[in-house]
């Protein structure tokens, strides 16, 4: 029914009109390229099958599709970021809170003018951080976003300045690998 229309005007009937014909022609024009991406990366069609569902879902809840101008490039990369996620949830490294900006400065060998999309990087870190333990988490917040120093964070957990000192550096050297591994796979995707 809606083969004959364009990319954006699918997105318009999508976007206005919750239109589930509209939605299941996007869904049918690139889930196959998608899930191809997806599952050469992974080599796991169930976990690839899973990472396309959620993308398409996100794509369906999406408030307003006609922002987006290239669809294909919006799912490839909705895609990549996913793959991204779920790597990370998989790997036995930890990914660390990015609420602080000024700590990216102090990371070595990482180019983060090379990410494509800093949100979505930071959502991948931002997802990391609930799975720190909670006290390294605790400390690595005071430290990067309360601005706190060694000293002061011993004192409000009553813990030593050197345990302080200990956990953010693991919490960096983690952030450092994250950073580094996502930047490695998106080298590798294009």
């Amino acid at each position: 029914m809606y083969s004959s229309y364009s990319d954006y005007d699918l997105q318009v009937l999508i976007t206005k009109d919750r239109n589930q014909s509209a939605f299941e022609e996007l869904y049918n024009r690139y889930w196959d390229k998608v899930f191809a991406i997806c599952n050469n990366r992974l080599q796991n069609v169930e976990a690839s099958e899973d990472i396309i569902q959620d993308v398409f879902i996100s794509l369906w809840q999406h408030q307003d599709l006609q922002g987006v101008s290239n669809m294909s490039a919006y799912l490839y990369q909705a895609t990549k970021f996913s793959i991204i996620k779920y790597l990370n949830r998989i790997s036995k490294y930890d990914t660390v809170d990015p609420q602080d900006i000024g700590f990216f400065d102090r990371l070595d060998g990482v180019d983060l003018n090379e990410m494509i999309n800093y949100k979505e990087i930071q959502a991948i870190l931002m997802d990391g951080v609930n799975q720190l333990p909670p006290q390294t988490k605790l400390i690595f917040q005071y430290s990067r976003i309360d601005q706190l120093n060694s000293k002061e964070i011993a004192e409000k957990l009553d813990i030593s300045p050197r345990t302080v000192e200990n956990q953010i550096g693991k919490a960096l050297k983690v952030l450092r690998k994250i950073l580094r591994n996502t930047h490695n796979f998106i080298f590798f995707l294009f």
